[in-house]
């Protein structure tokens, strides 16, 4: 008789045949409640509920990534059209500390000039040196005469590699870009990278490593980091530093150097062009670049100034959908690049992934990094291959039919990805571009079977 009470809720609890399913939840209202939360607790839980949303349908993605970067540019901060601005605000002890770093407050000058396309111009420096002034004066009335805006920011930190030392720099540049981009509303396929001296050793740093953020760049007496034979630095070099060269299969780069240049020897920007020369002629599709050398100029621009240099760079427009990738991660937090993501990347390995459209095929290729210990290398490859990612929609793949991820020759995904709304919120997180809103993902997983290549 004690499991009467039980038999009854039950009863009650299961819909009676034939009854309407329960209303599916409002993707658009999910999101709003997300954008609403300001708890973490209820943030949590809205993006919970956004996780758990059954799959889109297509005809609905477009407005919901349209209503997803609405409000993401609604609430992140705004950069001034024009002047001189700081992007840090600290309380008075912090500020102290800074101060006895010597670190910067985020200074940067703003150039507006509409959405045409906008232009990074980096300064030059080292040691306890550089300003960002140095780079408005010289390439914003060039920006001006092209059309475009420009964002020229100072280092964090005057060191000999202040783009990158301290790293924070190079994170806070790419977020200013980005809001900046989003600010004025600039065209995202026409975002350009320059630089002089340090600067232009900047332009070779964010062109290669956010390769997938511009459409060009433009180093002028700045060189990549080099390894240089033991005891003949700036004189002959061994290699170009990992995540420079295969970064830049889909980016065209313009160089200049002159060869009496006491500040940054020829050394390097001569192997490195040479070596570049070297990649396009075993791939004429990819590492498209223009090298100026003269001889007599120093550590000055060409000639002409900057402009030919960056008129040939900003005529180039950002590809978003390459049918080929190469991706050679040095950055933990750079774990997108192109259609590809790599939840935790494997540092200094070199991936190649090639779209096959006729087998609706993604096709990866990842050479392991330099390692004193190959077996441990190679055993770990597994771990980092489940952790990658291809985003598609109809531009990268036809995802109404079956798609095929093979890596290193042995299948990893197959089937139809679903549209989901959580995939479509954290690829507008991750970089606020429209170019890059995804809302299917085909996930790396077991090996399936070895490939069937089909050729």
């Amino acid at each position: 008789m004690r499991a009467a009470p039980l038999l009854l809720l039950l009863a009650v609890a299961v819909p009676a045949a034939g009854a309407p399913p329960a209303p599916a939840e409002d993707p658009a209202k999910l999101l709003q409640a997300f954008f609403k939360a300001k708890k973490e607790e209820d943030r949590a839980k809205a993006r919970a509920a956004v996780e758990a949303v059954a799959p889109l349908e297509a005809k609905g993605i477009p407005a919901l990534r349209e209503s997803i970067l609405k409000a993401m540019a609604k609430a992140g901060r705004s950069v001034p059209p024009k002047g001189r601005n700081e992007w840090f605000q600290f309380p008075k002890k912090e500020q102290e500390e800074r101060e006895k770093r010597k670190l910067g407050n985020g200074l940067f000058y703003s150039q507006h000039n509409g959405t045409k396309g906008l232009v990074l111009g980096l300064h030059g420096g080292g040691v306890g040196s550089g300003d960002a002034g140095s780079a408005q004066s010289a390439f914003s009335g060039v920006v001006g005469s092209l059309g475009l805006s420009g964002i020229y920011p100072e280092v964090l930190e005057k060191t000999e590699c202040g783009w990158i030392d301290p790293p924070e720099t190079e994170r806070w540049v790419m977020e200013l870009v980005k809001r900046a981009r989003v600010s004025w509303g600039v065209d995202p396929d026409r975002i350009y990278v320059t630089g002089h001296s340090m600067g232009g050793f900047g332009a070779w740093i964010f062109g290669s490593h956010y390769a997938d953020a511009f459409a060009g760049a433009a180093a002028f007496a700045g060189a990549p980091r080099i390894y240089w034979q033991p005891g003949r630095q700036d004189v002959a070099a061994e290699a170009v530093v990992e995540g420079y060269l295969p970064n830049l299969y889909n980016l065209p780069l313009f160089v200049f150097q002159s060869l009496d240049d006491q500040n940054v020897k020829a050394a390097a920007n001569v192997f490195a062009c040479r070596e570049l020369k070297k990649l396009h002629e075993s791939d004429p599709k990819g590492w498209k670049f223009l090298y100026e050398e003269v001889d007599g100029l120093g550590h000055g621009f060409p000639k002409k100034g900057p402009k030919p240099g960056l008129e040939w760079t900003t005529g180039n427009v950002r590809d978003s959908r390459p049918e080929k990738i190469v991706w050679q991660p040095t950055r933990e937090w750079k774990n997108t690049f192109y259609w590809l993501r790599w939840e935790k990347p494997w540092i200094n390995s070199e991936l190649v992934a090639t779209l096959d459209r006729a087998r609706n095929a993604v096709d990866v290729v990842i050479k392991a990094p330099r390692s004193i210990d190959p077996r441990k290398t190679e055993a770990e490859r597994d771990s980092f291959v489940r952790g990658l990612s291809v985003y598609l929609d109809e531009r990268v793949l036809d995802p109404a039919r079956e798609v095929l991820v093979t890596v290193d020759g042995k299948t990893r995904f197959r089937g139809r990805p679903e549209a989901r709304l959580g995939t479509l919120l954290r690829s507008c997180e991750e970089r606020e571009d429209p170019a890059y809103a995804f809302a299917l993902e085909a996930r790396c997983g077991d090996v399936i079977e070895a490939a069937a290549t089909g050729k």
